[in-house]
């Protein structure tokens, strides 16, 4: 059976969808009849009826000289929900605009223990610029979360269309089935040019916001909203992008250090 709360969503208060819903069932009645049926005074009828017929949710039956009320077709409310939400759009760029200028500051969230990763995830199947790039490797998440997890998170990827490109380090995942390159996966691979140190944070740059995540280890994630770091953290990421190795020029590299050395005589 409805009841006040199941009409929240259209924005009346609980006098009003009292009321509503009391002329709703009673068919026509006078504002003595409905104040009597919901426990209102009939000043608060009289004042509340006059919203609900700015809303075209009810209207006036006159018989002779005294004022009725009936409602209207609940077919009305589709109207009013569309209304809403196109008044919300049309505000839209206003908000985020002020959203985004509400502080000169960075806007920064910290993130441990097991609901570090799977924030990450559910931040990089839900960027806006449909592509994110990042330094490290997938090793780490996979020894935490498993297998499972990751897969989903890259099927979502996947079925959204969002490209992943990668800087990696030399030694990590090189073989692993969800860190694959090229089209069908809708990811590009590069790796370092150098050496570092093993169990280092990932570092995703995204949007306007930069994603630093410790899968093992102290496990955590700090995500940073702010353009001006993404930028420049763009441009260091395209830096080494461009004298990072390919995968061929990476397993050519190995192939040579495996070389015995020349004697020397």
């Amino acid at each position: 059976m409805i009841n006040e709360k199941d009409l929240d969503s259209l924005g009346l208060n609980k006098n009003l969808t009292t009321l509503y819903l009391a002329v709703l069932k009673s068919g026509v009645q006078s504002a003595s009849q409905l104040a009597s049926v919901t426990g209102l005074t009939r000043s608060n009828v009289y004042a509340l009826m006059q919203q609900l017929l700015s809303k075209n949710m009810v209207s006036i039956d006159f018989k002779g000289t005294k004022r009725r009320y009936k409602a209207t077709d609940p077919v009305i409310l589709n109207r009013l929900a569309e209304d809403r939400l196109r008044d919300i759009q049309q505000l839209m760029p206003e908000l985020q605009a002020l959203y985004g200028a509400g502080s000169a500051n960075p806007r920064i969230s910290y993130f441990e223990g097991a609901v570090a990763v799977p924030t990450v995830f559910e931040e990089l199947v839900n960027v806006t610029d449909n592509s994110y790039r990042y330094f490290g490797s997938l090793d780490a998440q996979l020894a935490v979360e498993g297998q499972a997890p990751v897969k989903r998170s890259v099927q979502r990827r996947l079925q959204k269309g969002i490209r992943s490109r990668a800087i990696r380090t030399r030694e990590a995942d090189m073989a692993e089935p969800a860190a694959l390159a090229g089209d069908p996966h809708l990811r590009e691979v590069r790796y370092f040019p150098k050496m570092i140190p093993p169990h280092c944070p990932d570092l995703y740059i995204y949007d306007q916001k930069l994603a630093i995540l410790m899968a093992g280890g102290e496990g955590f994630a700090l995500i940073i909203e702010s353009q001006e770091l993404s930028t420049l953290m763009g441009v260091i990421w395209d830096m080494i992008w461009d004298i990072s190795l390919t995968l061929e020029e990476l397993q050519n590299l190995k192939a040579s250090d495996k070389k015995p050395a020349p004697k020397k005589f």
